[in-house]
């Protein structure tokens, strides 16, 4: 009976572990995910101005396979109302998938069988508009159409329901697709078919490797940028090597320096640290940051987190005023990352209006 004992505890034992590992595995995958998604705050931001204003939207997203669309566009739906269509590569199935999808979102009873694509797109557009739900739907069909459909008679069929039933709506309706001809030939093209519904188009492109500087390339790479920069006294001597996830500004903190990036990228956040945290932008060559500090002497409002290893230049408030004479573009940088931190700011001032209106 002690050894029967001894063999359920063992097991139950090993079972921990394994859900112990299977967590951290998750949690590590969650914490990729974030970092990537730091670095598509551009992208990200593109789509929620736009989401925010309101009305039926149509934006294209294109890029090859495995550049991280998916990955953005579920990003970007995190807390939305949502609806995704991804194509199977038979027609048939995936329209009787996406009809089957529809029904099961609006749980609704329906007589007729949803059985052409333009009977499942007036269904959605009529479910909308009579919808009470207060927060729009975004609709993403993802590699749309299949590539057996990609001909003049479908787009031209998903133009006219464009046009009569989803322009009706405040639909957020997200095209992506890998076919960069195809988006070319009825999207981007002056005169294409679709050219004048589309709102907007983002092209995706692979992210940056997360680089790791040995030592020898880092003390060349910033030699090399001490000889050209000009402006800055000491100049070899303020630049500094950043190891990958390494804080460089915390929010709360005061600084007297501006940063700016030689190479490598960084994320901003606001909250960093906290279950109420998110990224306020991401950061890569030439960028600036640590202005607000050092030119109004208030605590930061942001932290600063390396995304790869980093190079980043120094700039002290002595020599400041040389260094934006003698680098003009550098200014128009610095003034560029205030503008988006403010940017960034208004549209989550616009969020929070409208999760609570009093």
């Amino acid at each position: 009976m002690l050894i029967g004992r001894q063999k359920e505890l063992a097991k139950r034992q090993r079972e921990l572990e394994e859900r112990r590992r299977k967590s951290a595995e998750r949690q590590k995958e969650l914490e990729e995910r974030k970092k990537k998604l730091a670095e598509r705050q551009r992208e990200l931001d593109e789509l929620e101005h736009a989401y925010q204003q309101g009305n039926f939207q149509l934006f294209v997203v294109c890029g090859a396979e495995g550049a991280g669309k998916t990955m953005l566009i579920q990003g970007f739906c995190d807390w939305k109302r949502r609806m995704f269509l991804k194509s199977t590569g038979k027609d048939i199935t995936t329209l009787q998938n996406f009809a089957d999808t529809v029904m099961k979102h609006y749980e609704k009873p329906r007589s007729q069988p949803l059985t052409s694509w333009d009977s499942v797109f007036k269904f959605i557009a009529d479910s909308e508009q009579g919808s009470r739900m207060g927060q729009r739907l975004v609709l993403v069909l993802s590699e749309f159409p299949d590539p057996s459909r990609r001909d003049d008679q479908f787009m031209k069929m998903f133009k006219s329901a464009v046009d009569q039933y989803l322009s009706r709506t405040k639909i957020f309706l997200i095209v992506s697709s890998s076919d960069t001809e195809f988006v070319q030939k009825y999207f981007l093209d002056e005169g294409a078919l679709l050219h004048e519904n589309m709102n907007g188009f983002i092209r995706v492109e692979p992210l940056s490797e997360n680089i790791t500087l040995d030592d020898a390339t880092a003390e060349k790479m910033a030699d090399e940028a001490a000889r050209t920069v000009k402006g800055i006294s000491n100049a070899r001597m303020k630049i500094h090597k950043i190891t990958a996830d390494e804080v460089i500004l915390r929010e709360g903190e005061t600084n007297s320096s501006i940063y700016r990036i030689i190479t490598g990228s960084a994320v901003c956040w606001f909250k960093y640290g906290t279950d109420d945290e998110y990224v306020l932008a991401s950061m890569a060559d030439g960028d600036c940051f640590g202005e607000y500090s050092a030119l109004t002497d208030n605590p930061n409002i942001y932290t600063v987190v390396a995304f790869s290893d980093m190079l980043i230049m120094e700039i002290t408030k002595d020599d400041l005023i040389t260094f934006v004479e003698m680098n003009a573009k550098n200014a128009i940088d610095i003034m560029s990352n205030t503008a988006r931190m403010l940017n960034v700011m208004a549209v989550n001032i616009e969020m929070l209006r409208s999760e609570y209106p009093s």
